[in-house]
């Protein structure tokens, strides 16, 4: 077996079949009875040429159960294994850059990542569509509001193919709020270097935010900010399902002018997010968090009464 695995060895994320069986590292941990929804293992990052046969090759073996999952990790020659309930996940984010890719679990006390290399991007796509699919205590019941009409101008050749791709798709998904790329200025003292990098031009990324009355998926390049002359080549998706998100509050970004920050406080921390003042779906956004954060405390308050 070892010489089999060796010989399928590569950057990719395998599902654990009769051709690829879990490595042999893993195998005393495997005592569950029940079949799993999905079973991978995630590879070491190492070249092939650097591997050899009998070697510990796979860094993770991931689990799905119908009501949570197991990682099995190495830790050098030994196991180490953590086990989530799918409810206890505060939010979920899956990030793409060129060949790195990460799963990050937010959870109520700690996080965990699951890198892997975006060759298999399907199968880790896969793996989040079955948390999403799980993760939420309640349905649907938060309102949704009528998209507002106006055009989003600004937005790159991805993110409006993303818009199209959700009107096809993915109709249920209301879109909450658009942000284009926008120039920046810094409202704090520069020095000298950061003088050159404001003459370049310094933009606010784009971002999109969904909801279906379950969950929010908003879509980031993995960072707020770019200069001029950066390429961003990174795509970021965060879930988060709406009873999980405590409170909710907009600021002002001190750094920049006309720029806010959306802070949603969550068990696991807070997630942020950034706009410009004049954009014109804060006002419906706003609105629907009250909404939401309302909806969600009356749920738990009548819980609470029903449990006393």
């Amino acid at each position: 077996m070892g010489d089999l695995e060796y010989d399928r060895f590569g950057p990719w994320v395998i599902e654990i079949t009769d051709d690829d069986p879990p490595s042999p590292l893993f195998l005393l941990h495997l005592t569950r009875p029940e079949t799993p929804l999905l079973n991978i293992k995630i590879p070491r990052n190492i070249e092939h040429r650097n591997a050899h046969a009998g070697m510990n090759l796979y860094d993770y073996l991931v689990s799905l159960y119908n009501d949570d999952l197991v990682i099995l990790q190495r830790i050098g020659d030994g196991v180490r294994e953590h086990t989530f309930r799918y409810r206890d996940i505060q939010y979920l984010r899956y990030s793409e850059e060129l060949l790195k890719g990460t799963v990050h679990l937010g959870l109520g006390d700690q996080t965990f990542t699951l890198p892997f290399n975006t060759v298999s991007s399907s199968t880790m796509e896969k793996l989040v569509a079955l948390i999403r699919e799980r993760y939420c205590a309640m349905p649907p019941q938060a309102p949704l509001l009528e998209e507002p009409a106006q055009p989003i101008d600004g937005l790159s050749f991805y993110f409006n193919g993303l818009l199209l791709k959700r009107e096809l798709y993915e109709p249920q998904y209301c879109l909450l709020a658009a942000q284009a790329d926008k120039p920046v200025a810094s409202s704090e003292p520069v020095s000298l270097v950061e003088a050159f990098f404001t003459i370049v031009g310094k933009s606010l990324l784009e971002s999109l935010h969904w909801s279906d009355g379950r969950e929010l998926k908003i879509i980031t390049r993995g960072q707020d900010y770019k200069y001029k002359w950066q390429a961003v080549y990174a795509k970021e998706y965060t879930y988060l399902p709406l009873e999980k998100i405590r409170s909710f509050r907009w600021q002002h970004d001190p750094r920049h002018t006309a720029v806010c920050r959306l802070d949603i406080e969550t068990a696991a921390g807070p997630l942020s997010f950034v706009f410009t003042e004049d954009n014109p779906f804060i006002a419906g956004y706003t609105q629907f968090l009250a909404a939401v954060s309302s909806s969600f405390k009356q749920e738990e308050a009548f819980t609470l009464q029903q449990l006393n």
